[in-house]
C-alpha cells in the first residue's frame, strides 16, 4: 500500500490540535467505494469523541467487484477502534475476504499493546496508526516514518507519511479545502484527504491492478 510543500499559514491550520473536534460529539460518515471507476460498495463510519480525549470508532465495509474479468470478489469488514489522547488502546476487526475469515483484536497490556490474530498473540508497538485511516496520524508522524497496523490481517509495516498540499473536494452539497497526504507503500502509494477535523474524506490507491477510490458522501450528527 503509501511531496511536501507547505506554506506557513496552511501548516498552522493543518497541525492544529485534534481537539478542534467538538467534545462529546457523535458523527456518522457514509462513503461510496469505486473500483476501476465502477460503484463497488459502501463504507459507514460512526465516531464518538469525548471531552476526556477518548474516541470510539465503529465502521463497516462491503465491496464486490470483478477480478480478472470473470471472478466476482467480495470483501466485508466490521471494525471497532478505541483511542485515548491520540493513541490506539483497543481494536476488534472481523473480516471476510472472499471467503477467508479473520478475527483481529488489540488491547492494552500494561504500557504495551497485545495483538491477537485468529488466536495467535504477540506484543506490538504502543504507538501505531491503523490503515482504516479514519483519522489523521499524530503530527509527529507528518513528513516522517509512521508505523501502521493492517486492521484486517494484523500485519505491521512502516511507511513515510508526506503532506502534499490542499485540494477542494465536494462533500454532499458542500465543498471543503482538504489536506492531502500520501502514504508510501508497496506496491504503490495511498493518497488520503482529511477535513479540518483531521477525519477522512477521500482515499485513492491501486491494488492488484484495480484502482480504488473511497469518497465521503454525507456527514450526519
Amino acid at each position: 500500500m503509501t511531496r511536501y510543500g507547505c506554506l506557513l499559514g496552511l501548516a498552522l491550520a493543518l497541525f492544529a490540535p485534534f481537539s478542534s473536534v467538538r467534545a462529546d460529539d457523535t458523527e456518522h460518515r457514509e462513503y461510496s467505494i469505486f473500483v476501476d471507476e465502477k460503484n463497488a460498495g459502501t463504507s459507514r463510519v460512526t465516531i464518538q469523541q469525548k471531552d476526556d480525549g477518548s474516541s470510539y470508532m465503529t465502521g463497516s465495509l462491503d465491496v464486490k467487484f470483478r477480478h480478472l474479468l470473470v471472478t466476482e470478489y467480495s470483501i466485508k469488514i466490521e471494525t471497532q477502534e478505541w483511542w485515548k489522547d491520540g493513541r490506539l488502546i483497543g481494536m476488534k476487526t472481523k473480516t471476510n475476504d472472499n471467503g477467508k475469515k479473520s478475527d483481529v483484536t488489540v488491547g492494552l497490556d500494561g504500557t504495551q499493546l497485545r495483538l491477537s490474530v485468529n488466536g495467535a498473540n504477540r506484543v506490538i508497538k504502543p504507538e501505531i496508526w491503523t490503515n482504516s485511516y479514519w483519522k489523521l496520524a499524530d503530527k509527529r508522524f507528518h513528513n516522517n516514518a509512521v508505523p501502521i497496523l493492517e486492521v484486517d490481517s494484523g500485519k505491521e509495516y512502516t511507511c513515510e507519511l508526506k503532506y502534499i498540499g490542499t485540494r477542494s473536494l465536494k462533500i454532499g452539497n458542500d465543498t471543503q479545502d482538504c489536506y492531502h497526504f500520501r502514504v508510501s507503500s508497496a506496491p504503490g502509494p495511498i493518497d488520503l484527504w482529511f477535513d479540518r477535523y483531521h477525519r477522512l474524506v477521500r482515499q485513492e490507491f491501486t491494488e492488484s491492478g484495480h484502482k480504488t477510490v473511497v469518497q465521503l458522501n454525507n456527514i450526519r450528527r
